[in-house]
């Protein structure tokens, strides 16, 4: 009779139970909704210091070709010029407006986080706020 308890109670022990499965569930269910938000937030990060750099590209571009030429691009084939090509980071848009002949303004987004940043060479440089943009264009525009 001893031997036959102890076969139950080793059966018994094997597995789990439903309220320890429960547990396990619902601690994983918390951790995946902590962090599903924070890895959704560092997509986007990634996506705007992509555009960031972008920009950053693209007004070094500027200053070089201006360094050459001794005056800035003014039409689209001047751009195809520059010492190195402009290769965008896929999803961004750069557009580049001519304020004068002495300063341009430098606008770009991405179209997956629709915030777009802007470059002023008569401002000083790229501001640190973003515009919530409803469209983007991907590609090199000179306007």
């Amino acid at each position: 009779m001893l031997v036959r308890f102890q076969e139950l109670k080793e059966k018994r022990d094997a597995g789990f139970t439903l309220i320890e499965l429960l547990v396990v569930v619902a601690i994983i269910g918390i951790l995946a909704a902590i962090a599903i938000p924070v890895f959704l937030n560092q997509r986007n990060s990634a996506r705007d210091a992509g555009v960031k750099s972008d920009i950053d590209t693209t007004a070094k571009q500027m200053e070089t070709f201006y360094t050459q030429n001794n005056a800035y691009p003014t039409i689209a084939t001047d751009l195809t010029s520059l010492p190195i090509s402009l290769k965008l980071s896929p999803g961004n848009g750069v557009s580049i407006t001519m304020n004068g002949a002495s300063a341009y303004t430098i606008t770009g987004c991405n179209v997956e986080s629709l915030q777009s940043y802007t470059y002023d060479s008569g401002a000083g440089g790229l501001s640190s706020t973003a515009t919530p943009v409803t469209t983007c264009a991907t590609g090199l525009t000179l306007n």
